[in-house]
């Protein structure tokens, strides 16, 4: 059963909340990555959505990642819900109808979840998104990505994102980046996955989350071989409501991050452009949809939603929500989607260039 927009927007909390007494400093390992409070009501609007857009179809997952920040556990309207077919449709369009910002030809939406292959009409809303005008992408954790899945969407996908947090078995089972029997994929499926991908055209980008389990290895050969356009490298994130519940098992400090990237200098001599964003940079730079179809932000530390996007328009409920376009920029959020472009180094270069000249 999916829930009605009208009937759960009655029951939306717009402004932020204050935030409660188990503060985000008591679950991290750190200063540098607690959540900045934000006056109560307060946002950081801006008039124009970005060139970037993520979706989030469904709350779903096959998988049992620990560090997920968009598991919506803290919103029980949400279990359950994927909207229909139809009101996806109209998302996507309202999305594309959206002025882009000034200088920037497309814009990207990039369909997440939850688990977006786990949507049954997911091929359907890509071709839907790409009819409309929009850069399509899709970031998975590879688990269905057969070769004639991806046979089915190549022709209007242009981007495919898996989330690799490690090659080790052990390593992902303690993660939760595992099925139901606590299966992980293997390094030789991932690769395999990428290497159709590339046969089909389409563009490839690994997103790795680094924690305190993975923090020590070194993926630099598998990253280097697996021909890939872009390697998004992301500090893990408390977020209370979604995985603050693992943070003591996860967290990694500001130094232990900037570890990891450095130990990886040689991915960017394979001509892969590497993004790194501890969580500095993440907070309030993404866009983003949840499955009720409204806009949400993590920018306090815990998610905030805006009103249904199909209630209000796309403008009026992105300025219920707080995006940072500097730190969007700054994290290396624009960029070329719609062709390979200058492969480089990207996002943090003073960390990469400060550790190389260690």
């Amino acid at each position: 059963m999916t829930s009605s927009l009208h009937s759960t927007s009655s029951r939306l909390s717009v402004l932020p909340r204050p935030i409660n007494s188990r503060s985000l400093e008591s679950i991290t390992r750190g200063n540098e990555f607690a959540a900045k409070p934000r006056p109560y009501g307060a946002v950081m609007q801006t008039p124009t959505l970005p060139e970037a857009v993520n979706y989030h179809l469904n709350k779903n997952c096959n998988f049992r990642c620990k560090g997920c920040y968009a598991t919506f556990d803290e919103d029980p309207s949400v279990r359950g819900v994927m909207l229909p077919q139809k009101q996806m449709f109209s998302i996507v369009e309202a999305i594309a109808a959206a002025p882009l910002p000034p200088g920037k030809m497309a814009r990207k939406l990039t369909f997440a979840g939850g688990e977006p292959t786990l949507c049954p009409w997911l091929p359907d809303l890509i071709a839907h998104a790409k009819a409309c005008g929009l850069v399509t992408m899709v970031v998975t954790n590879g688990s269905r990505c057969t070769l004639d899945y991806l046979r089915r969407v190549a022709p209007v996908l242009d981007w495919l994102t898996v989330s690799i947090d490690s090659t080790d078995a052990e390593t992902n089972r303690a993660i939760g980046r595992h099925d139901a029997k606590g299966q992980p994929l293997s390094a030789e499926a991932y690769s395999q996955i990428l290497a159709e991908a590339a046969m089909l055209r389409l563009r490839t980008k690994i997103n790795t989350v680094v924690n305190r389990i993975n923090h020590r290895e070194d993926m630099s050969g598998f990253i280097a071989d697996s021909g890939i356009d872009r390697w998004k490298v992301l500090q893990v994130m408390a977020v209370e409501g979604q995985n603050d519940a693992h943070m003591d098992l996860l967290s990694v400090t500001r130094a232990e991050f900037d570890a990891y990237v450095a130990r990886h200098h040689r991915v960017a001599e394979a001509r892969i452009r590497v993004v790194p964003e501890p969580v500095a940079s993440i907070r309030g730079s993404y866009a983003m949809i949840d499955p009720h179809g409204r806009f949400f932000d993590s920018s306090a530390g815990y998610h905030t939603y805006s009103t249904p996007i199909l209630d209000s328009g796309v403008i009026p409920a992105f300025a219920q929500v707080s995006f940072d376009r500097m730190a969007f920029e700054q994290r290396g959020g624009s960029y070329d989607f719609t062709g390979r472009g200058t492969l480089e180094w990207s996002g943090d270069v003073q960390l990469f260039t400060t550790h190389l000249n260690a």
